[in-house]
């Protein structure tokens, strides 16, 4: 593979993650594997507030979660972060990468890196 070659395809694979994490930010549902991502979520009204708590903790718990969801918001966190951001929030999770992470702290991390994403959080800061 030559360089423009996999530049293209890292380029895509951004674009697509990034799509994404603003689908799930933007409170679009986890896409199954064989779903094409689209470019913008659906737009979804809300006629009134929820009345049931929609805390992380619920909501980490409810949503099946696979390393492809990892490796996209890990992806999507160092595209649009760095490096330096994408190993500070790694090691909120007592891990050096991605990989090391058990498949229970999958869920909190996606969850958590889609807010790193968004620019709700700062891996770096202290928000604990």
């Amino acid at each position: 593979m030559s360089l423009e070659e996999a530049l293209k395809e890292l380029t895509e694979a951004v674009r697509e993650n990034t799509a994404y994490m603003k689908h799930i930010h933007e409170g679009g549902h986890r896409l199954k594997p064989e779903e094409e991502i689209k470019a913008e979520a659906p737009n979804v009204e809300m006629k009134s507030p929820p009345t049931t708590d929609t805390s992380q903790s619920s909501f980490v718990e409810s949503v099946p979660v696979n390393y492809d969801d990892v490796k996209r918001a890990t992806n999507a966190v160092s595209a649009k972060h760095g490096v330096e951001k994408t190993k500070s929030a790694l090691s909120r999770f007592g891990v050096a990468s991605a990989k090391a992470l058990t498949e229970a702290q999958w869920p909190e991390y996606v969850d958590y890196m889609a807010k790193v994403a968004a620019g709700e959080l700062d891996p770096e800061a202290s928000h604990e």
